[in-house]
């Protein structure tokens, strides 16, 4: 977290931590049927998650922010930039947040909705200010860890950061070939039928930042690596995970397999990536062919992969 040191040379926290994270996010999940524990519990992990980010070299941030970019289009304040309402997503919806929304259902949309605008404008004041180094950064060491996936996602930063659309190529490093995650790293969860996969298969439903890998991606991995597809059609790469560290490691896995990750608004592959025009589409998580059927400002690549995937729905 940064702290601004005083005149007198004394330290005081940030306007995030101590405004927001202190009162503010506690105040909204109580309100919303959370116990002033377990508010007070995502109120210190958003509040960590926020130190990590705020210690991050800039390039590095860029690229951390980018998967979520397309998934902010209409979040609130609608006037903030997209950088920072990503950063918010990264922060904020990302935290241990998700697990009251998903698991627990005592926070609506609506309520996720008003605590990231809430968080928006504090958050930009701290990571406009001086960084302060932390010692074990848990969002740091993804682009050693995971090659492919951040050289990929580091050529769609730079491509949007140009201002340009389309199509660029990149250079896919070489590393180890990704692993299936191991037995222990396994979870079994419920299916929904409310969420439509590819062929008509039903997806399921679960915290989006378990670290641990459900039965549905898990066959979607053991397909890749068999060679029995090679597209993964996702509304948002939010559908991977929201863990960052997670997405990235099911990504390398992906794209060491040769896969091509088809979204609302992004393709990405061994050494090519595309991006939609802006604006972008609002990604439909219930229903991802919404807005594949939306072929406005997709490459000539995005649009035909865009129209096959859209059979199997």
């Amino acid at each position: 977290m940064s702290i601004a040191v005083d005149s007198d040379g004394a330290s005081s926290e940030s306007s995030f931590e101590r405004d927001f994270c202190g009162e503010m996010l506690p105040r909204l999940l109580v309100k919303a049927g959370a116990s002033r524990e377990k508010a007070d519990l995502v109120a210190r992990d958003v509040a960590g998650r926020a130190q990590a980010t705020v210690a991050l070299p800039a390039e590095y941030f860029d690229v951390l922010i980018t998967p979520f970019l397309e998934e902010v289009t209409q979040h609130r304040p609608i006037n903030a930039p997209a950088w920072l309402r990503a950063a918010v997503v990264v922060v904020v919806r990302n935290s241990s947040l998700e697990e009251l929304h998903a698991l627990n259902g005592l926070l609506s949309n609506r309520d996720i909705a008003a605590i990231t605008e809430a968080a928006t404008v504090p958050l930009r004041a701290l990571l406009e200010a001086p960084a302060q180094p932390i010692g074990l950064n848990p969002l740091a060491g993804l682009d050693v860890r995971y090659p492919r996936a951040w050289a990929c996602m580091a050529a769609l930063s730079d491509l949007m950061a140009a201002s340009h659309e389309g199509e660029i190529n990149y250079e896919s490093p070489h590393g180890p070939m990704p692993m299936l995650p191991r037995s222990d790293e396994l979870v079994q969860v419920k299916e929904s039928s409310a969420i439509k996969g590819v062929n008509r298969a039903n997806a399921v439903v679960a915290s989006a930042v378990d670290p641990r890998f459900d039965q549905a991606l898990i066959g979607l991995m053991k397909q890749i690596q068999a060679g029995a597809a090679e597209v993964v059609p996702l509304s948002a790469l939010s559908r991977l995970s929201r863990s960052s560290e997670k997405q990235f490691r099911v990504l390398e896995f992906l794209l060491a397999h040769n896969a091509t990750v088809l979204t609302t608004n992004y393709l990405l592959s061994p050494g090519a990536v595309a991006v939609r025009e802006r604006p972008f589409v609002k990604p439909d998580s219930y229903n991802p062919v919404v807005g594949w059927r939306k072929e406005r400002g997709l490459s000539p690549a995005h649009r035909d992969l865009a129209r096959e995937i859209r059979k199997l729905f």
